[in-house]
């Protein structure tokens, strides 16, 4: 027998659990919240209690014990900027959760929910490579405008989960190797890994690397400030932010965000493939100068995400890119293994648990 582990991973309307034997899931589950039930709560912290007995209802009416759990791992909120990897839950992790000190967001409720779990149970807790890992080089940070600084914001436990799942089918440790994941969603993140360490990556959500489906990626600059003067409807920089992450992308230019369904229209419609095209080149283009990162010396690419789905992409993106490394693809996101996989190895002893 190996270690039990209840995984959890709360999302703005839906928390998703798992119940894992090792690396294999017994049983998970993604539940849904109704817009009206969480609005109606106030504050996203006002939610905890709410999910909590959710998800001890779903996992005994499934005759699981939650006293033959060993481990309860939640997915990391937003907080602080550090390195990667497997850490205890503390108080001043949960107090930086509860405050929303560096943002506010549903899965600030992950390590509340698994520490609250482990401690009726008397058991460990951890969170697995959150949100804000900064694992970047120095150089990496400078912007090219003095006030402005580059962060490292990205789809961390997942491409983390890739680039050992890429290390393993190599036959190697992922602290041996060099490659570049791009995670392909709604946004998209490009991250350089180098022997491990994840050393720069785009932040698609704050306007950098390619387009995706609902956000605008890097704009040049002179342009961008021409625009913000002629759409006087847009006021504020609250605005701007839901224009460029909600509306921009493939929406802007096609009222959709659906990839499926753009993919099968580009079938006929010219204009459209033209679009879809321009994404898959864009991705294809930051790939390859992250590449350059990693001094050209990468043992592998990996795409990952739910636009991974799409074979007309991927085989598009392994076409431009398999000549630099071979294109291993991971379709959908991984972050429930991640989490149980993180536990497993600092549980055997595999990885050292760090305080936060």
């Amino acid at each position: 027998m190996g270690y039990r582990l209840l995984c959890i991973n709360p999302g703005s309307t839906s928390t998703r659990i798992a119940v894992f034997n090792d690396n294999e899931a017994e049983f998970s589950k993604n539940i849904k919240h109704s817009n009206e039930e969480l609005e109606a709560m106030g504050k996203i912290q006002d939610q905890l209690n709410y999910r909590y007995e959710l998800i001890k209802k779903t996992v005994e009416s499934e005759g699981i014990d939650m006293a033959e759990i060993d481990a309860f791992v939640g997915r990391g909120g937003a907080l602080r900027p550090m390195e990667g990897g497997v850490f205890s839950i503390s108080e001043q992790m949960i107090d930086d959760c509860k405050t929303g000190k560096y943002s506010d967001h549903p899965s600030n409720l992950g390590c509340q929910l698994a520490i609250l779990f482990a401690n009726k149970h008397g058991k460990p807790s951890f969170v697995i490579d959150p949100p804000l890992i900064d694992e970047f080089h120095e150089v990496s940070r400078i912007s090219g405008f003095a006030p402005i600084k580059r962060n490292s914001a990205f789809h961390a436990l997942n491409e983390k989960a890739v680039a050992r799942f890429i290390a393993e089918k190599l036959g190697k440790r992922v602290e041996d190797i060099n490659m570049v994941t791009a995670h392909l969603g709604s946004g998209i993140s490009v991250t350089a890994h180098l022997k491990g360490r994840c050393v720069d990556n785009t932040f698609g959500s704050g306007g950098d690397g390619p387009f995706s489906p609902e956000r605008c990626g890097r704009l040049p600059a002179d342009e961008l400030l021409s625009s913000m003067q002629k759409f006087s409807e847009i006021k504020t920089a609250g605005d701007w932010k839901k224009e460029f992450s909600k509306k921009s992308g493939l929406v802007s230019y096609l009222g959709t965000n659906d990839v499926i369904a753009i993919e099968e229209k580009s079938i006929d419609d010219a204009e459209v493939k033209d679009v879809l095209d321009s994404m898959i080149y864009a991705i294809a283009k930051e790939v390859a100068a992250y590449c350059t990162i990693i001094n050209w010396d990468a043992d592998a690419i990996g795409i990952t995400g739910a636009i991974a789905n799409s074979e007309y992409i991927v085989n598009e993106l392994s076409r431009h890119l398999d000549f630099i490394a071979p294109v291993f693809i991971f379709p959908g996101e991984y972050e429930m293994e991640a989490l149980a996989q993180g536990a497993v190895r600092a549980l055997n002893g595999e990885e050292k648990i760090k305080v936060y």
